[in-house]
């Protein structure tokens, strides 16, 4: 059986563009509660590690948007590089998950940028 080659790097270029915005959600998402948690406590008990909060939650969220971003110009490189592929594989499923990372792309981003924005803008260290 033939591989589908798209170029030099070709296959760590699809698999990034599919999953990179999904990873960079998931550790931003995970940063986001580890900042939170060390804000609150350094709040609660009036010492600690002198969190700028904020600052570090732009930097993170920022670097994350920005992988999020890279991987959609990555997944939008393998779609350009597959679009005469048919629907035969492997080029056809190369090209139908190219279409998955340029679709999930966008909502991922727009994940990361709602958390950072409400990180930042709404109140913290709330009792529910």
């Amino acid at each position: 059986m033939r591989r589908a080659r798209l170029g030099p790097g070709g296959e760590p270029l699809l698999w990034f563009g599919v999953l990179g915005a999904p990873a960079a959600w998931a550790l931003t998402h995970l940063a986001g509660v580890e900042l939170s948690q060390a804000s609150c406590m350094e709040a609660a008990r009036g010492g600690g590690w002198n969190l700028h909060f904020d600052a570090w939650t732009i930097a993170v969220f920022a670097t994350m948007a920005a992988i999020a971003v890279a991987a959609e110009v990555a997944a939008v490189l393998t779609f350009r590089a597959t679009r005469d592929a048919s629907s035969a594989p492997p080029r056809g499923r190369i090209h139908f998950l190219a279409i998955i990372g340029m679709t999930i792309g966008p909502l991922f981003l727009a994940m990361i940028l709602m958390g950072g924005l409400g990180a930042v803008l709404l109140e913290r260290c709330q009792q529910g």
